[in-house]
């Protein structure tokens, strides 16, 4: 499923949901001119998006709290995104996206990094390579794992897309996921520490959504104590976050009154108050030992990635683990105790998360993969991301059946061609050079190489009737002749891309 605001540019249909209908009003009524954000001295940087997106509402927030920009307001449809000058900046027609001069980007996570980068960087501190990579972790776990619930208990309130066949069940793995988030990364007073970082104003629009009495009563969903006292500490630490109770009736929780029918206060009362870690918890790690390992399968694309960027750069080995009992160790648990690969391990600081774990080893080992330049690095992330929340929800059903590791769903060949077309799409904007930032790789082509590999094999086509673009093709001959550790793609003991497929064909 696609994400209703981020994501709506990978649906089907281009006409309007009707979901969307309340704020076609605010729009037609000549709302459309930028808006200084809550508290913005009026900076350059623009927003565009709506304030009823939780995606959107993280960089709304920085850039106003901050006073460095204003939010454009910008619906998803023919009225927003898909006009032609929104289509020059982002032909992906989704929202978020940022302007600042000549530097566009989309994805909420991709303009954060951007923004601490140039105007903010104690949110995303250039110094301390542990709590940046400690950061990334955190946005990107949430991203791909509790984004999910999001999606299934809250915009259901919201009205932006139908609940799911069990409500009482999704309520109960959101609220799990939720606390297995905040035992972890909610350990000390924010993920940024004793001070707020991008992370933070990545997930607070959602973990705030997830105290209206509504989504409690109506998506069963139960917020830890720790949580409720985070959403306390974050409001207070960023005072432009009143825009999440009021903004013109469009606000988060003047939508989730509106369908509630009440304006009830959030659910921040705490039983027991969690003990917060009041030092550093990643000071005393050890890390930058050039021995990396990283932890994972040949056949995963998802490792492959780290695997290949450490291997190519002479300071990784993939230590193969398989997702199951060798990732529920205690031993595996005390490096991710989210039991999943890829994990890396580099001294005693452990990491995961493919994307988190490629910046981490670029900005350690390999820093001409990730230009320290922020519009650079802006389109590496960009690109990054764009494949995390346009084509990667796409695997599990074409992918992932051909290879044996899920059941063919029914819509398999209806997501197979559409795929297809997605890989132009982002071939035609993203590789229009040799790599994604010219003739050289780059991590985003670590990233998205893997797959790209994966899925021009023969058996996607037979079986989810993929076409893979032409360029795609050749830019997977591009990147094995680029990258010296690319033969994993087609051999690895029976276990490598190729192989796993070709057994299955």
């Amino acid at each position: 499923a696609q994400a209703i605001f981020a994501h709506e540019a990978a649906a089907s249909s281009r006409r309007l949901h009707p979901r969307f209908a309340f704020f076609r009003i605010r729009f037609v009524m000549g709302c459309t001119q930028s808006a200084p954000a809550s508290g913005s001295a009026g900076g350059g940087v623009q927003i565009y998006g709506v304030t009823g997106s939780q995606n959107c509402m993280g960089p709304v927030l920085l850039v106003s709290e901050k006073k460095i920009g204003s939010i454009v307001p910008t619906m998803p449809g023919p009225d927003g995104t898909l006009k032609p000058d929104f289509l020059a900046m982002n032909p992906f027609h989704a929202i978020p996206t940022m302007k600042d001069g000549s530097v566009v980007l989309a994805e909420s996570s991709a303009i954060l990094r951007y923004l601490a980068r140039k105007y903010a960087p104690e949110l995303y501190p250039e110094g301390d390579a542990k709590r940046r990579a400690y950061i990334d972790w955190a946005m990107d776990n949430f991203a791909g794992s509790l984004y999910k619930d999001c999606m299934a208990t809250i915009y259901p309130c919201l009205g932006y897309m139908g609940p799911p066949e069990d409500r009482p069940a999704a309520g109960k793995t959101a609220s799990d996921n939720m606390t297995e988030f905040a035992n972890f990364f909610l350990r000390e007073k924010f993920v940024g520490g004793d001070k707020l970082s991008i992370a933070d104003y990545k997930i607070a629009p959602f973990l705030f959504c997830w105290l209206h009495p509504m989504v409690k009563e109506q998506s069963f969903v139960e917020a830890p104590d720790r949580v409720k006292q985070y959403v306390t500490d974050f409001m207070a630490a960023c005072p432009a976050s009143d825009m999440l109770k009021t903004a013109g009736g469009f606000g988060l929780k003047e939508m989730l009154d509106a369908k509630y029918g009440s304006t009830p206060e959030l659910l921040l009362t705490i039983a027991v108050e969690a003990q917060i870690e009041s030092t550093d918890i990643l000071a005393a790690k050890s890390f930058k030992t050039g021995k990396v390992q990283v932890f994972g399968v040949p056949p995963s694309s998802n490792s492959l990635g780290p695997v290949l960027l450490g291997q190519d750069a002479k300071i990784a080995e993939l230590v193969p683990t398989m997702p199951g009992e060798a990732t529920r160790t205690p031993e595996f648990l005390a490096m991710n105790p989210f039991h999943a690969v890829p994990t890396m391990k580099d001294g005693d600081f452990c990491l995961a998360e493919s994307g988190a774990i490629m910046r981490y080893l670029a900005d350690q080992y390999v820093p001409e993969l990730y230009p320290k330049d922020p519009a650079v690095r802006g389109r590496i992330d960009w690109a990054v991301d764009n494949f995390a929340t346009g084509m990667y929800g796409d695997v599990p059903k074409t992918l992932y059946p051909c290879m044996g590791f899920a059941a063919f769903p029914d819509d398999t060949k209806e997501v197979g061609k559409a795929l297809g077309i997605k890989m132009q799409a982002y071939a035609d904007f993203f590789l229009k050079e040799k790599f994604v930032c010219g003739d050289k790789l780059s991590l985003a082509d670590y990233k998205v190489a893997p797959f790209f590999y994966a899925l021009e094999h023969p058996s996607l086509k037979a079986k989810c009737d993929l076409e893979v673009p032409a360029r795609i093709s050749q830019y997977n001959k591009d990147f094995m002749a680029a990258s010296a550790s690319s033969g994993i793609f087609t051999s690895a003991g029976g276990f490598a891309i190729k192989e796993m497929l070709d057994a299955k064909m």
